[in-house]
């Protein structure tokens, strides 16, 4: 699982100008859902009850092949297309992405002639080039699923965030998430004779038993281990009415974090525990490879930071530890919860601007998404063939082989990635139930940063030209803060730090940042 939250993350790097040939042609009418594809047939064509509805093109540029070391069997790909195709009515043509090449790949499918229905694209790159398609008549008419299957209780940014003009251009992958969390080895716990923090002082309490009782023993044991961001993303928030990021004061301006009047308070808690010794000496110079090395070779205790550094990789540490276990610990602090939701994603799927069969593309994606079988079968082949259920009830389920590898896969929604876990014995639960399932999507023990609303809008490049020290106030932020955490620069010259940010432009960048956000309410 930890592999498919993985994806979640894939970066696009695209060069525009291999897109200028897509934007070109903006001017050119777009067909319709109804008459866009020559591919669809008629009720006649009909197949054990299932209309034809013509071939698809995916170009599967998600990620999850990017790990196979072998395709699919000639023999198993062909009996999936058809498995398929009975099913849904549609033909799903493969394109597989070259490894290393994706985007150049793709690049040139989008302004070339070559067939092209489904892909995952940004609306920074590929709906700012005309290169998508515009899907409201499509969904209204044919993805009833596609938008069903979203939760509610959701946010609606991951949709709002790719749309412009009054059209959808993309159908999101995930929610914003509140990843980073904090996690606790459960069987230390006991060995200490403490139950699981709620408060910031039971915290302490945990980590203080932890350095001095050392479970790993000979001073190896990692009280909490941490990161700038992370540290920030997972504690800040408890002193603070927002998450760490932009807030707004009183007068309606929009200010970073470092200005906020509880972040000092924050701050003074971290240097004191660095102090202490309760956060590892190295946190500040760590990267996440590093920190899953330290978590594997069973050392740490706490740990605020990204959950799948931990709770995905109990497997490992029970290999030199058969008890390991980590939990998290919902803390709270003078202004409540802190965990702070991540920002809104601005890449999702899309159907090519020159798409042939933009309706039969629509109905792919509605077929994979009504039901978590289908999304299955897309992702590892065919039910009792190439995978079985083995407990349906709670979606978990195990491969039988792997002749087939997933290049009919695309249409990720985080809303059925939630449904279904694979087969592992040795699997931690508490990653899967509740935390995978539930614990990312939170929405009442967690934070958002003051411009949440709208900072997904922000035309950063804008602001960048605006304020052209941006790149130095943040980097002087992260280097300042740290050595207070440090305590190479004592607490008492904050002051003096926020005079220097002053100095840097921190007033302009203010002034630019509060004007973007108020255009962007008011809109």
């Amino acid at each position: 699982m930890s592999k498919k939250i993985g994806l979640l993350l894939l970066t696009l790097c695209m060069l525009g100008s291999l897109l200028a040939a897509c934007s070109s042609n903006n001017n050119e009418p777009k067909p319709t859902a109804s008459t866009g594809s020559t591919n669809t047939g008629s009720d006649s064509d009909a197949v054990n009850g299932v209309k034809d509805y013509g071939k698809v093109y995916v170009y599967a540029n998600y990620g999850h092949l990017g790990n196979v070391v072998d395709l699919s069997k000639k023999e198993a790909l062909e009996e999936v297309r058809q498995y398929i195709k009975e099913k849904s009515g549609v033909e799903v043509i493969e394109i597989v992405p070259p490894k290393g090449s994706e985007a150049d790949r793709l690049n040139l499918l989008l302004a070339g002639n070559e067939p092209l229905d489904i892909f995952t694209g940004s609306m920074d790159l590929h709906q700012a080039n005309g290169a998508a398609y515009p899907l409201n008549e499509l969904l209204e008419k044919y993805g009833a699923n596609v938008t069903g299957v979203w939760p509610e209780s959701w946010s609606k940014a991951s949709w709002e965030a790719l749309q412009k003009d009054g059209e959808q251009w993309a159908t999101p992958v995930s929610p914003p998430m509140a990843g980073n969390a904090i996690t606790i080895r459960k069987d230390w716990l006991e060995e200490v004779g403490l139950g699981v923090p709620t408060n910031l002082e039971e915290l302490e309490a945990v980590m203080k038993a932890f350095k001095e009782k050392d479970p790993v023993g000979n001073g190896e044991t990692i009280p909490m281990i941490t990161s700038f961001n992370e540290m920030n993303a997972v504690l800040s928030g408890l002193f603070m009415e927002n998450g760490y990021g932009n807030w707004i004061d009183e007068e309606g301006n929009v200010r970073p974090t470092v200005q906020h009047p509880g972040y000092l308070e924050f701050l003074t808690l971290m240097a004191d525990w660095y102090k202490k010794g309760y956060i590892y000496r190295e946190s500040f110079a760590t990267d996440g490879t590093k920190v899953i090395e330290l978590v594997r070779s069973n050392r740490v205790g706490v740990a605020a930071t990204w959950h799948s550094r931990t709770l995905a990789n109990t497997t490992m540490i029970r290999e030199i530890d058969p008890d390991a276990e980590y939990v998290t610990a919902d803390i709270q602090g003078p202004k409540g919860y802190g965990r702070l939701v991540g920002t809104v994603g601005k890449s999702g799927t899309m159907i090519s601007k020159n798409s042939q069969n933009p309706e039969g593309a629509m109905r792919y994606l509605d077929w994979l998404l009504s039901d978590v079988e289908n999304y299955l079968t897309a992702f590892w082949g065919i039910p009792g063939k190439h995978w079985e259920w083995t407990d349906k009830e709670k979606g978990v389920y195990r491969r039988i082989n792997q002749d087939y590898q997933g290049e009919f896969m695309t249409g990720f929604s985080f809303a059925m990635t939630v449904q279904f876990r694979e087969e592992d014995p040795k699997s931690n639960d508490q990653w899967v139930r509740p935390f995978f399932a539930q614990y990312l999507t939170e929405t009442e023990k967690v934070k958002y940063e003051g411009t949440f609303d709208v900072s997904y809008l922000f035309d950063k490049a804008k602001i960048g030209e605006q304020v052209p020290t941006l790149s130095d106030i943040e980097r002087m932020i992260e280097q300042e803060v740290t050595k207070f955490v440090m305590g190479a620069r004592p607490l008492s010259e904050y002051p003096n730090f926020l005079s220097q940010l002053e100095n840097a432009g921190i007033n302009k960048w203010i002034e630019v940042y509060t004007k973007e956000y108020n255009a962007l309410k008011n809109q």
